[in-house]
């Protein structure tokens, strides 16, 4: 058995100066999780503030930062009932929010794709690899396949990094 090590950092901006002394050496894998039906929301602190951009940033700052390079970094797309609810209301549009989207505002798949997209092009380096997941985090058949997979991940990971020593 190897053991798995889960720290929750928190998201709101006060919590965010613990985060560094949460990561030592040993860490291997960051499993950054993004409520994507947040798109139509602000933050609590700032109501100027996209949901969804700021956990864009927020993502920026860990798959840019030099302390992680070389880790591998697990997205998880996650309340993806929630946003398809949201996509299929017509009384909803995420181009209200995002005028640069260009596809069908009503098509779930468009708006992942978008979303993904989103969080994809801020990385400046293919250092450290980047594993994504649309996840629902109360359907645990689906949950149940993708820890299976970020497992197999981070295994697969950890018995390289013995290869090479």
């Amino acid at each position: 058995n190897i053991p798995f090590v889960f720290v929750d950092v928190g998201g709101q901006r006060t919590q965010r100066q613990k985060w560094t002394r949460c990561f030592d050496t040993s860490v291997t894998s960051i499993i950054f999780l993004v409520s994507t039906s947040e798109f139509d929301q602000v933050l609590a602190e700032d109501r100027m503030t996209n949901r969804l951009e700021e956990s864009r940033n927020i993502f920026d700052t860990i798959v840019n930062n030099n302390t992680f390079k070389g880790i591998s970094i697990i997205l998880f797309l996650n309340k993806m009932d929630l946003l398809e609810q949201k996509v299929k209301n017509p009384e909803t549009d995420i181009r209200w929010f995002y005028p640069q989207f260009n596809g069908n505002p009503h098509s779930l798949l468009d708006v992942q794709n978008f979303i993904l997209q989103m969080f994809m092009s801020v990385r400046k380096s293919q250092q450290s690899r980047t594993y994504h997941h649309f996840t629902t985090a109360i359907d645990t058949r689906n949950i149940n396949v993708v820890f299976n997979s970020v497992k197999d991940t981070i295994l697969q990971r950890n018995l390289n990094a013995l290869m090479l020593q």
